[in-house]
């Protein structure tokens, strides 16, 4: 192995915590954490996988008390999205099936900012709407072509409001948010439904999440990574010498109570800017 350090990443996403390490070649920084920075971004990519990018987000903002919502379309309301795509100049009946795919997802992502809209005009003002939402012509199993069709997540004080302004179907097929401690396998339900598109992301959220950043510190060696104290292990990746190292774990009510009094002592503190959790670090 070349001459370098390990460097561990730790996410908290509302109760989830994460935490992934990394060996990375180079001189080991002394007292700033500029180089782990910098360095880390070399690998990123390796770790961030829209799943687990996905699963922070609804493990931050989101609880099993909020809604998730299947958007369908009626015949007519799907002929409106045929008719949008040919307003823009396009002659459908000459599309490839991808080409096709790309565009009609198109036209309903426009269909459901539309709604997104609607749904914000509706809300008593002061309301926070959060949402976090896919766009799908695909079944997640078997990979073959269905009608597009939405799905989204949104705050339980939207609900009635939600309920009353998808305009395109006789009705919204309404369940509550997986009620599990932690979301990962709802992000996996739904982003294993979205084809992928290159340079787009597979899912649209609002601007007002909390989006969790992580924590950047260099270890003191390539020991398996440990569990915190009283947190409960979710899923251990195995371990193998020299290889990066992924866990996922709960926070203990007392880690989580410390966090919300910090929160209240502080707008700007850990759960705002999403490195809530901190003194739980090892």
């Amino acid at each position: 192995m070349k001459e370098g350090y390990w460097v561990i990443r730790t996410y908290i996403s509302g109760n989830i915590g994460e935490k992934i390490k990394y060996y990375l070649e180079g001189e080991k920084p002394t007292k700033s954490e500029r180089k782990v920075k910098s360095d880390i971004k070399k690998i990123q990519q390796n770790e961030a996988s829209t799943i687990k990018e996905s699963a922070r987000l609804l493990n931050a903002n989101f609880t099993s008390e909020d809604s998730l919502f299947g958007l369908d379309y009626s015949e007519e309301a799907y002929n409106r999205l045929l008719k949008r795509i040919e307003s823009w100049g396009i002659d459908i009946s000459i599309l490839s099936e991808e080409e096709f795919s790309i565009l009609i997802r198109k036209s309903a992502d426009k269909e459901l900012e539309n709604y997104f809209r609607r749904c914000k005009n509706a809300a008593p003002k002061g309301t926070v709407f959060k949402y976090y939402s896919v766009t799908s012509d695909m079944d997640g199993k078997t990979g073959e072509t269905v009608r597009v069709h939405h799905h989204v997540v949104i705050s339980k004080n939207m609900l009635e409001i939600c309920l009353s302004k998808w305009n395109n179907a006789n009705t919204v097929d309404s369940e509550y948010v997986w009620d599990e401690p932690d979301h990962l396998a709802l992000a996996n339900y739904l982003i294993k439904q979205v084809r992928y598109v290159k340079d787009e992301k597979k899912y649209k959220a609002s601007r007002n999440l909390v989006r969790p950043v992580p924590k950047d510190k260099a270890a003191l060696g390539g020991a398996e990574l440990r569990v915190p104290k009283h947190c409960a292990l979710l899923y251990r990746g195995e371990f193998k010498p020299g290889m990066p190292q992924y866990i996922r774990y709960i926070l203990p009510p007392k880690a989580l109570a410390d966090r919300d009094r910090e929160k209240d002592k502080n707008d700007s503190g850990p759960y705002g800017n999403g490195n809530g959790g901190e003194r739980y670090e090892e």
